[in-house]
C-alpha cells in the first residue's frame, strides 16, 4: 500500500474496548483519506448490541472501504471429549446437561455468541467461559481444560491430532479444512449466521475519489499470491469487495446480529 500510494503506512494499534477506541479515533479523524480504521467486524455488528453504550453510530459514522478476509471458524473440541463429528458432541452435551463447556475471547464475542446459539439449535446446556483474549482460550483448550470454542485460525493444532474440527460456519468449507463440513452440512443452519469479517474503513464524508482509490489498490495487494497465502493460513477466507458490497454486508450483518443478541440474551453490561 505504502509503494503503490507514495507514502508511507504506519500501523497504530489502538487495542480495547473491543475496538471501540480504535473506532472512536477514526471516527474523529479528518475525512481525507490519510486515517483508516482496520478491524474486524464484530465491533460494528456485536458491539452495538452486547454493550450499554458505544461512542459511534457503526453505519452512519464509517464509509465502507473494502473487505480484507472472512471469516470462518470452526467448532474445535479437544480429544478427550471423545466425539468425532457435531452429532456425537450434542449427544454428549444432552447426556449431561452443564457438565460439557466452550471458551470464548470474551464476552460478546464471536465464539461467545456461536455457543450459545448452538446451545439453543440443540436444546443443550453447555457452560460459557470467557476468556481475556484468544491465546489464553486456545491454550486451554489444548490443555483440556476447556472441551469445545470456535476458532479460525487453529488449523494446524487440528491438522497436528491436538484438536478435532467437527465443523465450520460457512457457507463454504474453509480452505484450511476442506475435509470439514459445514453446519448447514450437518443439519444446523442457523449457525451460519456467526459468520464475520476483516475490514477497513474511513471517517464519513471521504470522498468518493479517494475511497475507490484505497479500494483499488487495497484489493491490489490482496490479490497478490502471497497475500492469499497469508490470509489461509491465518484461518481466514481471501475475499475483495467494492466498497458498496462491504457496506451492503455491514447493514445486513448489524441487522442478524441484533436478531441473534435478543435471542440468546447475551450481554456484557
Amino acid at each position: 500500500m505504502g509503494e503503490a500510494l507514495g507514502q508511507p503506512v504506519v500501523i497504530d494499534n489502538r487495542a480495547g474496548a473491543n475496538g471501540n477506541i480504535a473506532a472512536e479515533f477514526v471516527r474523529r479523524a479528518p475525512a481525507d483519506g490519510h486515517t483508516l480504521l482496520m478491524l474486524a467486524s464484530s465491533t460494528l455488528t456485536l458491539g452495538p448490541y452486547v454493550m450499554d453504550k458505544v461512542p459511534f453510530d457503526p453505519i452512519k459514522d464509517f464509509a465502507p472501504v473494502a473487505m480484507t478476509a472472512g471469516l470462518n471458524m470452526a467448532l474445535l473440541a479437544h480429544p478427550k471429549v471423545g466425539v468425532s463429528d457435531v452429532k456425537g458432541l450434542v449427544e454428549k452435551m444432552k447426556a449431561s446437561p452443564g457438565k460439557l463447556n466452550y471458551s470464548s475471547t470474551g464476552n460478546g464475542s464471536f465464539p461467545h455468541v456461536a455457543g450459545a446459539l448452538l446451545n439453543l439449535e440443540t436444546d443443550t446446556q453447555a457452560e460459557h467461559l470467557a476468556y481475556k483474549g484468544l491465546a489464553p482460550s486456545i491454550q486451554d483448550l489444548l490443555a483440556g481444560v476447556v472441551d469445545f470454542t470456535f476458532d479460525s485460525g487453529s488449523a494446524i493444532h487440528v491438522k497436528a491430532g491436538k484438536l478435532k474440527a467437527l465443523a465450520v460456519i460457512g457457507p463454504k468449507r474453509a480452505a484450511a479444512l476442506p475435509d470439514v463440513p459445514t453446519f448447514r452440512e450437518v443439519g444446523l443452519p442457523e449457525l451460519e449466521k456467526i459468520s464475520g469479517w476483516h475490514g477497513v474503513f474511513a471517517p464519513a464524508g471521504t470522498p468518493d475519489d479517494v475511497i475507490r482509490r484505497l479500494n483499488a489498490e487495497i484489493n491490489k495487494s490482496l490479490k497478490k499470491p502471497a497475500s492469499i497465502e497469508r490470509v489461509q493460513a491465518m484461518g481466514f477466507e481471501s475475499v475483495t469487495t467494492t466498497p458498496a458490497e462491504l457496506g451492503n454486508v455491514l447493514r445486513k450483518d448489524h441487522k442478524t446480529y441484533g436478531e441473534l443478541i435478543t435471542r440468546t440474551k447475551i450481554s456484557i453490561n
